[in-house]
């Protein structure tokens, strides 16, 4: 059987890409792999915000779906963090391999060093709000592009003191040795499917979507639903500032935290849920409820009116 991976260009993507297409020739060892490249919009437009580009919304994968769709691609890898909670049509997310580092590393200086003046790097409304909370006398500084020039402009000091990013890339990717220090997920929640990959198939090819299934994790794929269904009942794409903290405890118990910054880090809510780990969605439908009772749409609405500003 012949597989083609379709995958975006930069490093951080190919390894992604790479990465499942060995768990599906270690499962599957006469399989044939191969890759399609796509250009992402994302991609293309390194000038401007990620919150601007299409809105953050799948700047990162619509070319991807479509790729999936036209028939150019068998299977799309994915950054979960990337992928929009509602899919094009005709597509499903049919496997979740495991789930690595979720947390955000910041790169630069220590965490202890966060204080009046620091320039921190970071094109996330998500991370932006929060580092606001947290240290209301930083100075947030728009940045795009891969991993390693983001990592080059923080730790050369060219423009910033500071940025943030994801763990997994930077392990993913061998700069690890770059992090300064970890943000502790409940001081600083990560994004919603972050640290996961995430395999998009073709609804209608249901032996595709059976054999992708074997490479996949049932805890990491309980957690990612437990995120995606809180987002999706919020309404909040994936730019927006919603963090998340997500643990399952042998396979039965699953445990979410979510947050709701205010863009400009002046406010925050935040809830948590534990139950059985078979009712993933439902806990973060759930939980999603519980902070729009206490206020969370006003906060989203304002995030998502300061990101229209900048597309009109």
């Amino acid at each position: 059987m012949k597989v083609r991976i379709g995958t975006r260009r930069s490093d951080l993507a190919r390894w992604q890409a790479k990465h499942v297409a060995s768990l599906l020739k270690e499962k599957y060892p006469h399989l044939d792999v191969s890759f399609t490249f796509v250009s992402s919009h994302g991609d293309r437009d390194r000038k401007e915000s990620l919150n601007i580009v299409g809105g953050g919304v799948g700047a990162f994968t619509k070319e991807s779906e479509e790729a999936l769709l036209s028939g150019n691609a068998d299977i799309v890898v994915h950054s979960l963090k990337d992928l929009p909670t509602v899919l094009s049509a005709g597509l499903i997310l049919a496997a979740v391999p495991v789930r690595e580092k979720a947390y955000d590393v910041l790169c630069g200086v220590a965490v202890s060093e966060l204080g009046y003046g620091i320039r921190v790097g970071t094109g996330s409304i998500r991370r932006k709000a929060q580092l606001l909370n947290i240290f209301p006398g930083i100075e947030i500084r728009p940045i795009r592009g891969n991993v390693p020039p983001r990592l080059r402009k923080a730790t050369t000091k060219a423009g910033m003191d500071a940025t943030i990013l994801a763990a997994a890339g930077l392990e993913r990717l061998g700069l690890m040795e770059s992090a300064f220090s970890i943000l502790e997920p409940r001081l600083f929640p990560y994004a919603v499917g972050q640290g996961a990959l995430g395999i998009e198939v073709r609804e209608s090819d249901i032996a595709l979507c059976e054999l992708v299934k074997g490479i996949e994790d049932y805890s990491s794929r309980s957690q990612v639903d437990a995120e995606r269904s809180l987002m999706r009942r919020l309404e909040a794409g994936c730019s927006l500032p919603v963090g998340v903290v997500t643990r399952v405890d042998n396979d039965k118990t699953l445990s979410l935290y979510a947050r709701v910054t205010k863009a400009d880090g002046s406010d925050r809510l935040e809830d948590e849920i534990t139950g059985n780990i078979r009712d993933a969605e439902n806990l973060g439908i759930e939980l999603a409820d519980r902070l729009l009772a206490k206020g969370a749409a006003p906060m989203l609405a304002e995030a998502t009116a300061i990101r229209k500003e900048y597309t009109n």
